[in-house]
């Protein structure tokens, strides 16, 4: 199972949903979280419809502040939120197999006091937690200054509420792989989003990996949490579909034209019809779903280089094209 947290600094543009599914489709996400909305109450479910997954928890943004989404599909198992609040969703997460573990998305507030109160909502939490947790998110803190660099503003000092708040509760930094900082502005860099987990966690799920995606259109990485390191490849041979978008492509009245023999029977005709449709999806619609699968590798080995040599021109370049 792949889960992802991503503080996108907003929601609103016409491509945002489109994105969502190509990183979806891309990583194999089964849980997208994204932090920091700016959409207003009336229209986040509408556009979190868009993004491609079943299921979903919204807490409002309240005005350009907040904002957290969570979408899901149906392969994680049962789902259950156990708490709503401006700074976090709290879930309890039960598999097929029965077994079962805690998952609190966050998006912090900037202001100390505020986010106070969400280390203490937190230890409220934790005395209730059976079992394995897991936290992460957008804490808008670090927990060592060497997760700062540059001449990042105040708001990315070591926090020593969270850092107690870690120690008190015994949670664990799992740890990442990719470039050390999740955050960039300007010359200012810092580790603001991290996934955190207790012991219990850590021993059901022992392969787990956190990856420091690339930037996509954001100043904040997403992270991505693969519950196994090992990527299953295998893909299910899947029935034919009608894609209502081929409909929209310029080249289809005429694809349909030559593709439909009135000479044969029906039958016959129906299913000449499907596999040449398999074939034009692949060749001719899909040449812009398979531009962007390029943009997105390219984007994963620049974000491999940038983790040992940093920042390269026109890197941002790159993910505007998406």
């Amino acid at each position: 199972m792949n889960y992802m947290i991503w503080n996108s600094r907003g929601t609103g543009a016409p491509s945002f949903p489109a994105l969502i599914r190509d990183l979806k489709k891309h990583y194999q996400l089964n849980f997208m979280a994204i932090l920091k909305t700016r959409c207003t109450h009336q229209l986040a479910r509408t556009r979190a419809q868009l993004m491609g997954f079943p299921n979903m928890e919204i807490v409002d943004c309240e005005g350009y502040s907040g904002g957290i989404w969570c979408l899901w599909d149906d392969n994680i198992g049962a789902v259950t939120l156990v708490e709503r609040n401006f700074q976090f969703l709290h879930f309890l997460i039960t598999s097929s197999t029965g077994s079962s573990w805690h998952l609190t998305v966050i998006y912090a507030s900037p202001n100390c006091n505020t986010r106070q109160v969400l280390w203490e909502n937190l230890s409220r939490i934790a005395l209730s937690i059976q079992g394995a947790w897991l936290i992460g998110g957008d804490l808008n803190v670090t927990l060592l200054h060497c997760e700062r660099c540059s001449n990042a503003s105040s708001s990315t000092s070591p926090d020593r509420d969270l850092l107690r708040w870690v120690e008190m509760q015994d949670m664990i930094d799992i740890g990442f792989v990719g470039p050390e900082f999740t955050w960039q502005r300007g010359n200012s860099e810092a580790r603001l989003d991290r996934m955190l987990a207790n012991e219990e966690w850590v021993a059901m799920f022992p392969n787990a990996l956190v990856t420091h995606m690339p930037f996509f259109k954001s100043d904040h990485r997403s992270l991505l949490v693969r519950l196994s390191s090992k990527r299953d490849m295998s893909k299910p041979n899947r029935p034919f579909r009608f894609i209502a978008a081929w409909v929209l492509h310029d080249n289809f009245d005429d694809f349909v034209h030559q593709s439909w023999n009135q000479d044969v029977p029906w039958i016959q005709n129906i299913s000449h019809f499907a596999d040449a449709c398999f074939l034009w999806n692949k060749e001719v619609f899909k040449h812009t779903d398979a531009r962007k699968k390029r943009l997105l590798r390219r984007l994963d080995g620049i974000n491999r280089v940038v983790a040992q040599i940093g920042m390269i021109p026109k890197y941002a370049d790159l993910q505007l094209s998406l």
